[in-house]
């Protein structure tokens, strides 16, 4: 059976509540706002990293693969390196270059898997179908190149000549845009080294801490040897830092904002309610009595504007997702308590104001209306 005592204790409580329901509405409203922006921006950072990963794959590899100390030779093995790849689940594409002459033109040639080096460069500019020899924007203009033309290769250490199809061209805005790319095992053939590879461009997703472990799976045994593009891989990370530091800092200051507010809400009703105070302290109410049913009716306070604060905050969080980033943002059911909890911390530190101000009151001049 319920204490008595703790029923009367509630019903006060409410019914204080209730009665001061305008201003307590506003305290409720000043913590709910400020909840508001942690709760969308915790939703929107649970999704920020994956869909920045997927931002960040247009920038194409940040990692290369070269022969290590333990090769034998100045080619990687190209099954050891796919075995490699494949047990540390990254995605890579492994790349032999040769050179070969059409006509009088030097022509560099790449050998790759071209639907994996798709994949991996997903902002070339393709035109035509890619599924063969495709030409780099700058070597297609050079030659003359159009999808569907055929180009003759003399190839040295090979056989003689080999007539290809220029499927495609593409354009990467670099160095590969003067380059004919092959299927590798085309180019294996032409150039005489089966199941050899120069290197491999690998993408390393994650967070700052993702590379430095790739690097010691990658190097393991000596066979290899892998060298970061470190201004691409520094550029991913310091965005995704900043837009961290960004979304802590614009929480903190809703917070701090919605507990200023909260606080001089709290404050002026206390102010409203001190011949209320002052009387529980006459008929003998302790210290410790009057500043728990304060502190217990701000938590209150704090609890109301978490929950509505989560829901208005989860409305952001999905108007941030579509203008941002095109897509809803999904729920995540550990904001819930996260948020309760930092609105009723706010509405605690901002219970600080009445506490104080009750403290201050003296039963006989309050009663006398002074």
């Amino acid at each position: 059976m319920a204490d008595p005592g703790a029923r009367m204790e509630r019903r006060l409580l409410w019914a204080s509540l209730w009665r001061q329901r305008g201003p307590v509405s506003l305290a409720v409203l000043a913590v709910a706002i400020g909840a508001s922006v942690a709760a969308a921006l915790l939703h929107v950072s649970g999704d920020v990293n994956q869909r920045l990963t997927r931002e960040l794959r247009a920038l194409g590899p940040n990692l290369l693969l070269l022969p290590g100390a333990g090769a034998p030779a100045d080619w990687l093995d190209e099954r050891a390196l796919r075995e490699r790849l494949a047990a540390t689940g990254l995605d890579g594409v492994p790349l032999l270059y040769a050179s070969a002459r059409a006509g009088d033109a030097a022509v560099p040639i790449v050998g790759a898997d071209l639907p994996a080096a798709r994949r991996l460069h997903p902002s070339w500019r393709r035109t035509g179908p890619c599924d063969g020899a495709i030409a780099g924007v700058r070597l297609a203009r050079r030659l003359g190149l159009a999808p569907g033309d055929s180009l003759t290769l003399a190839f040295a250490g090979g056989p003689r000549t080999r007539a290809v199809l220029v499927t495609g061209t593409f354009e990467a805005g670099g160095p590969d845009d003067d380059a004919l790319w092959l299927p590798l095992s085309d180019v294996q053939a032409l150039a005489n080294l089966p199941g050899r590879a120069s290197l491999a461009q690998v993408r390393v997703e994650g967070g700052e801490d993702a590379l430095p472990v790739a690097l010691r799976r990658l190097e393991r045994g000596g066979a290899f040897r892998a060298r970061p593009l470190y201004a691409l891989s520094r550029t991913e990370q310091d965005l995704l830092h900043r837009m961290r530091r960004v979304m802590a800092m614009v929480t903190v200051a809703a917070l701090v904002a919605g507990a200023l507010s909260a606080y001089g809400t709290l404050t002026d009703l206390a102010l409203e309610r001190r011949r209320e105070i002052a009387l529980l302290k006459a008929i003998g109410a302790s210290r410790r009595r009057i500043i728990g049913r304060l502190v217990t009716e701000s938590l209150v306070i704090g609890l109301a504007g978490g929950v509505l604060g989560w829901l208005i905050g989860f409305g952001f969080a999905q108007i941030i997702g579509r203008e941002v980033f095109h897509a809803g943002v999904r729920l995540r059911w550990d904001v819930p308590p996260i948020v309760i909890a930092l609105a009723t911390l706010t509405a605690a530190v901002a219970a600080l104001g009445p506490v104080r101000l009750a403290l201050a009151v003296e039963p006989a001049r309050a009663l006398k209306g002074e």
